[in-house]
């Protein structure tokens, strides 16, 4: 079932507030490939590139990220070049999925440098990407993939996983709504860019 993003209205302050927060596509290659371009990081700041059917997501290492179409969450939040975000902002954001989780009573945990397992399976990366131009911070994105109603076996997609993966519904045995899912990560990451920015 597609997104349903009209209803998500959000207080938040770098994130976009109320309901202009997100650039959706049914269907993308890879919404950090948007995030990225010139155009997108000059005029949709703080805007959420977001897709239900993700088709060429990766992670950190060019290895791909896999999702199923209208069952999970991949996203990525513009985040221009005003602000000079560390690998602290991915620990961070690891933490807070790990929260959200546990809110879920599903025990995650952080796996530097930028997944979260449940006990030795991923559910979720964060990538922060950076452009670089003339040696300063030129353009920036942070991705999120997160496993909420798939059940596939990571392994049989690639023979570069070594580990197997897990979604809510594995772990949960039942249907997790994504928007409040979506809601609560983006609340929490907004409240974390705030502290760094002092906004």
């Amino acid at each position: 079932m597609q997104l349903i993003l009209k209803n998500i209205d959000l207080n938040t302050s770098f994130i976009r507030p109320g309901k202009n927060s997100f650039i959706y596509f049914d269907e993308v290659e890879s919404t950090l490939d948007i995030a990225l371009k010139s155009e997108i990081q000059k005029n949709s700041i703080g805007k959420v590139v977001i897709t239900d059917n993700q088709k060429k997501g990766r992670g950190s290492y060019n290895k791909l990220w896999f999702s199923e179409p209208y069952k999970d969450l991949t996203f990525s939040i513009i985040l221009g070049n005003k602000l000079k975000f560390s690998e602290n902002f991915v620990e961070n954001t690891c933490d807070t999925i790990v929260e959200i989780l546990n809110e879920y009573n599903i025990i995650g945990r952080k796996k530097l440098p930028n997944d979260v397992f449940v006990g030795d399976k991923k559910i979720a990366g964060i990538l922060l990407s950076k452009i670089f131009k003339n040696n300063h911070v030129y353009k920036q994105a942070l991705s999120i993939g997160i496993n909420i109603n798939s059940d596939f076996d990571i392994r049989e997609k690639s023979k570069h996983y070594t580990f197997s993966n897990t979604s809510f519904i594995k772990e949960l045995k039942k249907e997790t709504e994504r928007e409040k899912v979506l809601e609560k990560i983006l609340l929490k990451i907004d409240k974390i860019i705030q502290k760094q920015a002092n906004l």
